[in-house]
């Protein structure tokens, strides 16, 4: 069975494309009705209609390729690789690690219970990683543990609570070792 709340939020990451998709179509058709003119009988008026849809035209035989290269471009990094963590109780911690152009990376873990089929984001991280660097253990069913690298300016979210689960987020410095016992934050964010 299907679970709606994700297919919506999957829905709702293609509406910025499928607008754009939409608003380039309506323009080319607005274009090709100018050129082609059917019901005017005036020349003066035909010869306007077309002048103003080869007008039209010209911005989009220069930005129609630029578009298109640039949905390439963005589209063509590898695919988000996925990580699931039980706990005892049936809790799924999911990470989700998509690489970025030089070092663009973002990492997300979120966290659905057995009953419901809602992922909810509680923790995220914006920079240099690897799929391998953040650790997700559950210390207990009510604790999720999330280890991972980062540097001081790096974008970075960490809930600590959802429902009746505790979520603790260990950071160390970028290029240093696993994070130690010390390096404990409940909560960081950054903002640029």
């Amino acid at each position: 069975m299907p679970c709606w709340p994700d297919l919506w939020l999957h829905l709702k990451n293609l509406l910025p494309l499928l607008a754009t998709a939409l608003g380039i179509l309506l323009y080319i058709a607005l274009a090709v009705l100018l050129i082609c003119a059917p019901r005017l009988r005036t020349r003066w008026k035909m010869i306007t209609s077309r002048v103003l849809g080869i007008v039209l035209l010209a911005p989009l035989a220069i930005g129609l390729p630029a578009i298109l290269f640039g949905l390439a471009l963005g589209n063509s990094g590898p695919p988000a690789q996925m990580r699931t963590v039980l706990s005892a109780r049936g809790d799924e911690a999911r990470l989700s690690y998509e690489a970025g152009f030089l070092g663009r990376d973002y990492t997300e873990v979120t966290l659905k219970g057995p009953a419901c089929c809602q992922h909810t984001v509680v923790f995220w991280h914006q920079g240099p990683s690897w799929f391998d660097d953040p650790k997700l253990e559950w210390l207990d069913n009510q604790h999720l543990q999330i280890s991972y690298h980062s540097r001081p300016d790096d974008p970075q979210h960490c809930d600590q609570h959802l429902r009746d689960i505790t979520i603790v987020c260990k950071s160390s410095p970028l290029g240093s070792g696993p994070p130690a016992e010390h390096d404990v934050q409940p909560t960081t964010t950054h903002h640029p």
